[in-house]
């Protein structure tokens, strides 16, 4: 599933090629819904000019003149592409833009294979509240360590599944939050209520680190090439990997351990992140 280096990257790319441009023309393909619902979801786009993209937790936000906004999460098969408006239409295209500048025209298209993702128009009031619906970021510059670990301290589980919480913290998904406990040596899964300040600290650090690190790399794109970017290309983190989908620790050359935490694969190494005596809630 996308997470926030790759969100990251298609909204920068969005915002590169499509601000100024005015929606032509919206199709939706037979038996997809849009939100709120087809009908309205055309009236709110077409003859709207896009004046800001940006990026609210793992959702584009393509903002309107109007003050509507149309949003994309793309879940774990969507993606966001940007096309010559005639350019024949992509296996499970499910939505369709023309759009335009008054020099140009540009295609934009969402396909979503598995349908597990969501393109929605909505209002000021929504997009406010979808803001206050998240967690801080890790890459915020403002965000304390102090800060970070009353957040993660809010809910008792493994630290590995508060990370994936977007409520509690947002951008995490399985990948980074997997990277980032390895880089922070802390096993994932440690109940929160025993993380330190120190450990909090360190758990910031690599977390920033590796999703600054996933957004130059712009993505990652695993063996099932489900994420690219606006243009269609691949991303390259996932050469960057330190320990999820690893077999042998890079550090200690020990053999990787992989255990389910709330349903997600997540690799650690055993020596390199001792769980000790600590209890474990999964």
């Amino acid at each position: 599933m996308p997470e926030l280096p790759e969100v990251q990257t298609v909204s920068s790319d969005l915002k590169k090629y499509l601000l100024g441009f005015t929606f032509e023309k919206v199709e939706i393909e037979p038996g997809y819904k849009a939100l709120p619902d087809n009908e309205t979801f055309k009236k709110k786009l077409v003859g709207q000019k896009i004046i800001r993209i940006y990026r609210i937790a793992k959702n584009i936000v393509i903002e309107l003149a109007s003050e509507d906004s149309l949003v994309f999460h793309l879940a774990m098969t969507g993606q966001v592409l940007l096309s010559d408006p005639k350019t024949r239409k992509f296996s499970h295209e499910r939505v369709t833009f023309v759009l335009d500048n008054g020099k140009k025209s540009l295609g934009l298209k969402f396909r979503d294979v598995r349908m597990f993702g969501k393109v929605v128009v909505v209002t000021k009031s929504e997009i406010e509240a979808m803001q206050n619906r998240y967690g801080p970021e890790p890459i915020n510059p403002d965000l304390t360590a102090e800060e970070f670990l009353a957040q993660i301290k809010s809910k008792r589980s493994s630290i590995k599944n508060v990370l994936l919480d977007q409520e509690i913290i947002s951008g995490l998904g399985n990948i980074y939050a997997t990277d980032a406990l390895f880089m922070a040596k802390i096993h994932p899964q440690t109940s929160t209520s025993l993380i330190s300040l120190k450990q909090a600290e360190k758990l910031l650090q690599t977390a920033k680190e590796i999703l600054l690190e996933g957004i130059e790399h712009r993505g990652s794109t695993l063996e099932d090439k489900g994420f690219v970017d606006a243009l269609g290309k691949y991303g390259t983190h996932q050469n960057y990997f330190r320990i999820y989908n690893k077999t042998t620790c890079a550090v200690c050359n020990s053999k990787v351990c992989v255990i389910k935490i709330n349903g997600r694969s997540t690799y650690f190494c055993p020596s390199c992140q001792p769980e000790g005596n600590q209890p474990t809630l999964l």
